[in-house]
């Protein structure tokens, strides 16, 4: 395992102050496409929690899709990931195979980021993979984190999940403020797109068919509370699929 330092006293009262209290991590680096191993132990730094952690670095474009996974058989793992200021950008415990934490996210800017490769519960340890994938833009996967500002592309297949018509449906996470005001586009020239905003347990808030123009699909909605909600990318007819761009703006 190869890892790199953070430089300068600066950087580490940076990761001090984006920890919540935490005492300073030793500075590790990764890069998008790698993957190293290591081990929690209870002498390593702690969150509010008192969860032990390790900090990463990597740098990354505007608009990368990245997926972080954080593996392991000894422990519920989990990952936050935040920008070079210590601001929390998205969070996961189990999205991962079994207990193990996954995040996929669009890059809001080209610089630095860090990920928090952490434990759910206090009192665990043990050792740990982390790997970044680089994603291509124009494979979007279902599930995915989606970034305001930023279009996806993506297909949907016979092979993918079907609503209760036997319609196939992406969904992608967005991760909103109370009383903010979103429009959400789906796009396509193989299909009369359809599109759905859920709440984080499902319920359905507002629906559209063609307020987009022509047979594309156009959400207007001002979300009622903070936190995570699910966009479905899906067609007005079953046995419809191809190409679409969803874009929330």
């Amino acid at each position: 395992m190869t890892m790199g330092s953070w430089p300068g006293v600066a950087l580490a009262a940076a990761l001090l102050a984006g920890c919540g209290g935490a005492r300073t991590a030793p500075g590790r680096s990764i890069s998008i496409g790698g993957e190293l191993t290591a081990v929690l132990r209870s002498t390593d730094p702690r969150l509010n929690d008192n969860s032990v952690y390790h900090l990463y670095a990597f740098r990354g474009n505007a608009g990368q899709i990245v997926q972080i996974d954080v593996m392991s058989s000894d422990f519920d793992a989990f990952a936050i990931l935040q920008d070079a200021a210590g601001n929390e950008l998205s969070r996961d415990d189990d999205d991962g195979e079994g207990f193990d934490a996954r995040i996929t996210y669009t890059l809001p800017s080209t610089g630095s980021y860090r990920i928090v490769a952490n434990t759910y519960r206090s009192d665990r340890y043990g050792t740990y993979r982390i790997r970044i994938t680089n994603l291509a833009a124009s494979t979007a996967r279902s599930g995915m984190t989606i970034q305001r500002g930023v279009r996806l592309n993506g297909r949907l297949t016979p092979s993918d999940p079907r609503m209760a018509d036997n319609s196939v449906f992406h969904y992608y996470v967005y991760n909103g403020r109370a009383g903010e005001m979103i429009t959400v586009d789906v796009m396509s020239r193989d299909f009369d797109a359809y599109a759905i905003i859920q709440d984080a347990s499902g319920t359905e808030l507002i629906r559209n068919d063609d307020g987009g123009g022509g047979t594309n699909a156009r959400i207007s909605f001002r979300l009622p509370y903070q936190g995570q909600f699910r966009i479905l990318v899906n067609t007005f007819t079953s046995g419809s699929y191809g190409a679409y761009t969803v874009w929330v703006h």
